[in-house]
């Protein structure tokens, strides 16, 4: 199994895509001594009005569900 760590290669923040050229930033960061998840989406245009709202999680998890239902893959 996959960490969300590994998707990142060691890094705190990527941006993913789909192949409905959707886009999605994970950050993860720590706050209190927690980690906490940001993911942002987009459909890369600059000023646009996202499809989908963002999730603020404690919840490993639940960000690889999403980057896992929506196949995203991280952007090179």
């Amino acid at each position: 199994m996959q960490t969300l760590g590994m998707l990142l290669f060691g890094k705190r923040y990527g941006v993913f895509k789909n192949n409905e050229n959707e886009y999605c930033q994970v950050s993860r960061f720590y706050e209190n001594n927690k980690e906490k998840f940001c993911v942002i989406f987009s459909d890369g245009k600059i000023g646009s009005i996202a499809k989908k709202g963002a999730i603020h999680t404690t919840s490993e998890k639940k960000v690889l569900k999403t980057l896992k239902e929506g196949y995203f893959n991280l952007k090179q």
